[in-house]
């Protein structure tokens, strides 16, 4: 097998300026009401990079919660590696792909923890499994599969008269206030468009970029 052979054309409409929300939030809310319309597999996954005490980038896919004229929102355990790199340095990047309709979009900004009272809300609305796992979990903590086997077992029955079980002191939110975004669309022979919107002072500058 040789990788350089692999190849894909990209047919997608072409996006021009005029195309374009003034407000980057706006064209984030747009592009994933496409998606939804789409009905692609995990419209709202992305890939988070974040710093390391050690000054090495890290990446995972997360799952984005919400879209508000302040950032994203993502939920994990403020304990888990994310959570540590955070703690350490703010500065973050997300990454979302739609595969399906050949875009991208970049996302650079400070990640910072939302309200205890958001966490708990988001916590409770999930399925009651879910809240067991995450209970059941020390987030990238060293642990063998029985134990966590076991600490579920042990919380189903602890909690088996209720449907609800409570927000643990470390898991949480994570709002990203953007300060750059760039917008992706995969165009013929490799001409994407490309779009950055960079912030200054009050306003969102807009302009194309080479592909």
């Amino acid at each position: 097998m040789d990788l350089k052979d692999i190849r894909a054309e990209y047919l997608q409409k072409e996006l021009n300026l005029e195309d374009l929300n003034t407000n980057p939030i706006e064209q984030l809310r747009l592009w994933f009401d496409l998606a939804l319309k789409a009905e692609i597999t995990y419209p709202n996954a992305a890939n988070l990079a974040t710093i390391s005490e050690g000054q090495f980038p890290n990446n995972r896919i997360i799952l984005i919660k919400d879209i508000t004229d302040d950032g994203v929102t993502f939920f994990t355990d403020y304990s888990s590696d994310k959570g540590q790199d955070i703690k350490n340095n703010q500065n973050v990047c997300i990454n979302i792909f739609w595969k399906e309709l050949d875009r991208q979009v970049r996302m650079n900004g400070i990640a910072e923890k939302v309200s205890k009272e958001e966490s708990e809300a988001y916590f409770q609305s999930r399925p009651k499994d879910s809240q067991i796992s995450a209970t059941a979990s020390n987030q990238s903590q060293k642990v063998s599969k029985d134990q966590l086997v076991n600490n579920v077992q042990m919380l189903n029955k602890q909690y088996a008269n209720t449907d609800k079980l409570p927000c643990p002191d470390t898991w949480g939110g994570y709002l990203v206030r953007i300060s750059h975004f760039e917008f992706w669309q995969g165009r013929p022979t490799r001409l994407h468009d490309r779009f950055k919107y960079q912030r200054t002072n009050e306003y969102w500058e807009i302009y194309r970029v080479a592909p």
